[in-house]
């Protein structure tokens, strides 16, 4: 039988190690571990959340020295499935509808599910990336089957090199050197010219533009540990990517000469826009069949990521900056993830990454590493409008998430007012918490109980 504080550490890692492991931030896993001590009355409880490692520090008395525990996971990209089944197990919990043991039992069987993966399902998303990505660039529909095919191949040989635990830079080395040899086979066999497409929209799923993302989120909020984390993250993934590319077009240059034109300046379409909606729509449900979505969920997500498409288009079409309509865009995206949160039943956070990839950053910091090694001009400007659009896209989504959960708030207080009279209202109350994003995200510091 565990104590109190015993049952309290072990369900605080266990959904830390869940919510590290399926992509969620650092203010929102800390905020979550904190709301299980508030529960079970621990006091001078501190939680420190970095890449992949929690440490929590509990002090009895204040003449007692303090309790310091300290738990590592493997940093995970996003798990619809995972973080939707320990959101519900941490409601629960909180709000009191099961014990600490219980939750205990209950992520025992989540955490042990949750390692067994679907590979065909996976494979399935990765190839829509493929598609969605080459119809978002202006690729025809050869092209767009070609890439499909291509990152499928793409993700079989990054799960193969990571099966035999290589470090992940050299996986994804080879997944870039497989791209170039992938579209070069599919120019010469099927005349496909369009290959700088076919190999960008094949590498699209690995690009920078989910941990660019991140790393602006965890700046923004003061998390300056794991954005640093994930911009070397976004700097490793990319130069493994480059290196790959660099080796396979050095390797097919002699034999197929110049006719391949491997290093193009790629620019979202924005001359078609069914199909560039329709390229939105299929990348962010073939993100969400990746990580995890199924059923209904998947589709809406899906129109989601399309219709945030189609605002930037016709905000852009009115004559507004490109970079105007993508923080426009993500404003009210932000807002919509944090209205719809209990009907997605999804964090709020989760969703903006799945609907926002279409507009990834990624491209460009690929685009302008690749144009500085082989000599292009304006390479340092690729660069220059990954950093801008990744900022607008945060920035966006942040301001969009917090101008709705203060109204959110502003309910629960007059809520709260009406049932507990002259009680003062406090947002970290136990019997007002809630998960979802945890429902209404607190963009505040420091997080201590």
């Amino acid at each position: 039988m565990l104590t109190t504080e015993q049952a309290a550490y072990k369900l605080a890692f266990q959904i830390a190690d869940a919510l590290i492991r399926s992509g969620a931030g650092s203010a929102n896993t800390t905020k979550s571990l904190l709301s299980i001590f508030r529960k079970t009355d621990l006091r001078d409880v501190t939680v420190s959340v970095g890449l992949g490692q929690v440490t929590i520090s509990h002090q009895d008395a204040p003449d007692k020295a303090p309790s310091t525990r300290v738990f590592e996971s493997q940093p995970g990209t996003l798990d619809i499935q995972l973080r939707t089944d320990t959101g519900e197990v941490l409601e629960d919990f909180v709000l009191g509808r099961i014990s600490a043991e219980e939750g205990i039992q209950r992520m025992d069987e989540i955490l042990a599910e949750s390692r067994h993966i679907g590979h065909r399902l996976t494979v399935t998303g990765f190839g829509m990336f493929g598609v969605g990505f080459a119809l978002i660039l202006g690729g025809s529909w050869p092209t767009a089957i070609t890439a499909a095919i291509v990152s499928a191949i793409v993700y079989g040989v990054y799960a193969l090199v990571q099966r035999i635990k290589a470090p992940e830079v050299f996986s994804l080395a080879a997944g870039g050197l497989t791209a170039v040899l992938g579209a070069t086979a599919a120019g010469v066999l099927f005349d496909i010219t369009q290959t700088a497409v076919c190999i960008v929209a094949a590498l699209a799923a690995w690009l920078a533009g989910i941990a660019a993302y991140g790393a602006v989120h965890d700046v923004i909020t003061g998390w300056y540990v794991s954005a640093s984390g994930r911009i070397f993250e976004a700097i490793t993934s990319t130069a493994g990517l480059v290196a790959g590319v660099t080796i396979g077009i050095h390797a097919m240059r002699p034999l197929v000469g110049d006719s391949v034109d491997y290093i193009e300046t790629l620019q979202m379409d924005d001359s078609r826009w069914a199909l560039t909606v329709l390229g939105a729509a299929v990348v962010s449900a073939g993100f969400a069949l990746a990580s995890g979505g199924r059923g209904w969920k998947l589709a809406s997500l899906g129109l989601f990521g399309g219709l945030v498409q189609l605002g930037v288009l016709a905000i852009t079409a009115t004559g507004i900056s490109s970079f105007g309509a993508i923080l426009i865009a993500s404003i009210v995206a932000g807002i919509l993830s944090v209205t719809l949160t209990r009907a997605l039943n999804l964090a709020s956070n989760a969703t903006l990454m799945v609907v926002l990839l279409p507009l990834f950053p990624g491209m460009l910091v690929y685009q302008g590493v690749l144009g500085v090694i082989f000599g292009l001009e304006d390479a340092g400007e690729n660069v220059l409008e990954a950093a801008i659009t990744a900022f607008c896209l945060c920035m966006g989504g942040m301001l969009g998430q917090y101008v709705a959960s203060e109204i959110l708030w502003a309910g629960r207080r007059r809520q709260f007012a009406r049932h507990h009279p002259g009680q003062k209202f406090r947002r970290e109350m136990a019997d007002e918490e809630n998960f979802s994003d945890i429902m209404v995200p607190i963009f505040s510091k420091p997080f201590t109980s």
